[in-house]
């Protein structure tokens, strides 16, 4: 039988995510994607094997706009508590919102915009945890 250890909800949120060594003379960055996101910690699919214990800061792409014109990030701070392969489990000390330096025009929801809707289930069960309904920028690449 499985036992949940976790003391908070895992949502299975995939965003584009940098990091980046918190002593310089550690390795450097990469960037991934996360896996999932809870209140205490993320996990990140990424490009680099990372050691256990390495303090890293991590900013992830959010995808829900500020006043909805301003593109905001997750900036987290915390230490690698589980590496596995191309992923890594970070558990936060730190973690605020910031504002991207990045401009948007003001659009109308329907232009330049998708809707999106995030859902979870838990793991020991197949009902939803959360709905959360935002604009998405379409980013050009």
């Amino acid at each position: 039988m499985f036992v949940e250890r976790r003391s908070a909800v895992r949502y299975p949120i995939v965003l584009n995510a940098r990091y980046q060594a918190v002593r310089k003379r550690s390795s450097g960055g990469g960037a991934g994607r996360t896996v999932d996101i809870s209140s205490g910690g993320l996990l990140i699919a990424s490009e680099h094997s990372l050691p256990v214990g390495v303090r890293l800061e991590v900013t992830v792409e959010w995808p829900a706009l500020l006043d909805g014109a301003i593109e905001l990030m997750l900036v987290t701070t915390g230490a690698v508590v589980r590496a596995r392969g191309l992923s890594f489990a970070l558990e936060l000390s730190r973690y605020e919102f910031r504002t991207t330096k990045r401009k948007f025009r003001a659009v109308a929801a329907s232009a330049g915009h998708t809707a999106a809707t995030a859902t979870g289930a838990s793991e020991t069960s197949d009902v939803p945890t959360a709905i959360a309904r935002f604009l998405v920028p379409e980013l050009s690449t």
